[in-house]
């Protein structure tokens, strides 16, 4: 924020001396107007001065809507900002005959309010997987994305207005859909924080719950698909071959499949959850250091697995959304059909068999079984916390096991 302060106010001194530049050396209005928009040291400081104000009022609707940003927030905005520069690239090479200054600016704040539903989507995630929130952070995210969706509305209206005034293709055709598919985006993460928010009230007892929310992103992931092949089949057509729908295009179409499945999976875990996975005691809380490795938020009252970790019940359920391993230990969460109790791939079998190590080993010798088990326990928690972040599509960072062994050992 300081960087941002420190550049806006030496772009404001430079446009301030350009434009005073301008007026005293042309002497009347016309011709200083004529000066700016010709001279390319001028359209430069002027291109960049409104780049500064959006990053300003970017900056402002975030501290007024959401205030703070958590780390996860804000690992999450830089990946996906580069990734999402990358297809703008492409997508400008498409429609290089229509670049213009006009473009690059509409380009400009289409990245910025991208960020912003990012943003909208992160705290949602967080709120649902949090046990207590405040009146004032309701009232705000409900407000974020009202705003949100104005703003799409806008745009949309603005583009659509101008196809059919031209009726032709052109660069209007990227941000029509580029709107449409944000506009659907945020109606489906309000809908989904409704849910969210009536499952509250109900004290987590609505178990239509996940039929509705499986639904609703079933209806999302439809639409955006059609709105992909739609958007595709135009501008190939008209332009080429659009590159930078590929990988959208198929990770659309993957998420059917995939969304079929953890439906199937979520409704058989969580059928009888209160009576599959009792409460933890209060010495079970005090002996797991009493947080959550899924929220990263401490424990008042949690359910306890079957492999003996414990979680927030609503860190639980949503976790079981998306998967039916434990986060920490990867061992399934109910016993499979031979009535094993594996551990989920290389990095279960290692913690598996290192916990046994360290439990003969402290049979020998208790100070070293002591310190290698709380080794163990780091290691196997930052294996669990970056599956959790994987899951979430969140982007931690995370100290490698290496660099933890060298600490310790210090």
């Amino acid at each position: 924020m300081m960087r941002l302060k420190t550049y806006a106010g030496l772009s404001l001194i430079a446009t301030l001396a350009i434009a005073y530049h301008a007026f005293n050396s042309r002497g009347q209005f016309y011709p200083a107007m004529v000066y700016l928009s010709t001279s390319k040291i001028s359209l430069v400081l002027l291109l960049n001065m409104g780049l500064v104000i959006m990053c300003v009022l970017w900056q402002l609707t975030k501290k007024i809507f959401l205030g703070s940003l958590r780390e996860a927030e804000v690992e999450r905005l830089n990946e996906q900002s580069w990734r999402e520069v990358m297809e703008i690239l492409f997508a400008i090479t498409i429609f290089r005959q229509d670049f213009s200054v006009t473009f690059l600016a509409m380009v400009t704040a289409l990245l910025l309010i991208k960020a912003l539903h990012w943003l909208a989507q992160k705290r949602v995630e967080y709120i649902e997987t949090t046990p207590s929130v405040t009146t004032l952070s309701h009232i705000r995210i409900v407000s974020f994305m009202g705003f949100l969706l104005l703003l799409d509305s806008i745009f949309l209206y603005s583009s659509v207005k101008h196809l059919i005034e031209t009726w032709q293709a052109s660069v209007s055709l990227f941000f029509a859909f580029e709107y449409m598919i944000l506009a659907t985006t945020t109606v489906s993460i309000f809908v989904k924080y409704v849910f969210f928010v009536s499952d509250m009230l109900m004290e987590g007892q609505w178990e239509k719950k996940p039929v509705f929310t499986f639904y609703l992103e079933l209806i999302r992931d439809l639409l955006h698909l059609s709105m992909y092949l739609c958007f595709f089949f135009v501008i190939f057509v008209n332009y080429g071959i659009p590159l930078h729908l590929i990988r959208e295009l198929y990770e659309t179409f993957r998420n059917f499949k995939v969304r079929i499945a953890d439906y199937i999976r979520y409704r058989k875990i969580t059928s009888n959850m209160n009576d599959r996975f009792p409460d933890a005691t209060p010495e079970e809380l005090i002996a797991s250091d009493a947080t959550c490795i899924i929220c990263r938020e401490e424990m008042t009252t949690a359910k306890k697995l079957i492999c003996g970790h414990l979680f927030h019940v609503h860190c639980l359920r949503s976790w079981l959304e998306r998967q039916h391993r434990c986060p920490t230990c990867r061992a399934f969460v109910i016993p499979q059909e031979n009535g094993t109790n594996v551990a989920g791939g290389p990095q279960g079998s290692q913690s598996d068999s290192h916990r046994q190590g360290t439990g003969s080993t402290g049979q020998t010798d208790l100070a070293s079984g002591a310190a290698t088990d709380s080794l163990s326990r780091h290691q196997a928690r930052l294996q669990a916390a970056a599956a959790a972040a994987s899951t979430y599509e969140k982007s931690y960072v995370y100290p490698s096991a290496t660099s933890f062994v060298r600490s310790h050992a210090c």
